[in-house]
């Protein structure tokens, strides 16, 4: 029996930068009919899905913010429940000096996503991009401090290693007496391969096979059908 569905929000949900279609929401509000706990897990701050969810007329939705760092139920600010995965010290201050670095490196051609727990500097060009990866290259010893690096088409998400979407979904499924055979995630990118791998039932969204994925469709309408299938 499917207790929880538990969606990408960019690329999955929506497209980058738009509003959740309203043929989308209606298949989630049969979803959360037939007693299916929705969970949104995204790089975006958990306060952003905030924002965003208050406008779908969703209820009760959980919402996993820094791919995974922080986990809020509903909307309502306080929150009934909120919890931030623990950090390393080391990997801590690893993230807080790699990012005075891009600071200095990179000035106003970057812009950092207001997180509470990773770094993440978005990019206007594809020339800032490879400059990015160039640096961190040469400044980052990633397996020493503790960091993941998730290079996506408009960011680069730096985060606590072993702190991702997956440990996010196992958090959830212990906190709410879930078994991860019991729940679904569907995805589109390189973050979401920990979730997809980490649920019983694993969609992608695209054209092309999606790592982790136990299987792909073409759309986050195609996926939510089969879900209701479950």
């Amino acid at each position: 029996m499917l207790k929880a569905a538990v969606f990408d929000l960019d690329g999955t949900l929506c497209a980058v930068g738009k509003a959740i279609l309203p043929e989308t929401l209606a298949l989630l509000e049969q979803l959360q009919r037939r007693d299916v706990q929705l969970a949104l897990s995204s790089g975006k701050p958990i306060y952003y899905l905030c924002g965003l969810l208050r406008q779908t007329g969703l209820r009760d939705v959980i919402l996993m913010g820094e791919n995974g760092a922080s986990v809020q139920r509903g909307m309502d600010l306080p929150p009934r429940f909120h919890y931030r995965m623990p950090v390393a010290p080391h990997t801590r201050a690893a993230l807080t000096q790699l990012q005075e670095k891009l600071e200095a490196e990179f000035g106003p051609r970057i812009w950092f996503q207001p997180n509470q727990t990773e770094v993440t500097p978005f990019f206007c060009d594809e020339t800032t991009h490879a400059d990015l990866r160039t640096f961190l290259a040469q400044e980052l010893n990633a397996e020493k401090a503790g960091i993941t690096v998730y290079d996506q088409s408009d960011c680069i998400d730096l985060c606590p290693t072993g702190l991702d979407k997956g440990s996010g979904l196992a958090f959830l499924c212990t906190r709410m007496g879930w078994e991860l055979s019991e729940t679904a995630a569907v995805g589109d990118g390189v973050n979401d391969e920990p979730m997809l791998r980490a649920a019983g039932c694993s969609i992608g969204i695209g054209r092309q096979p999606v790592a982790g994925a136990q299987f792909t469709v073409p759309t986050i309408q195609d996926a939510i059908t089969y879900l209701l299938t479950l």
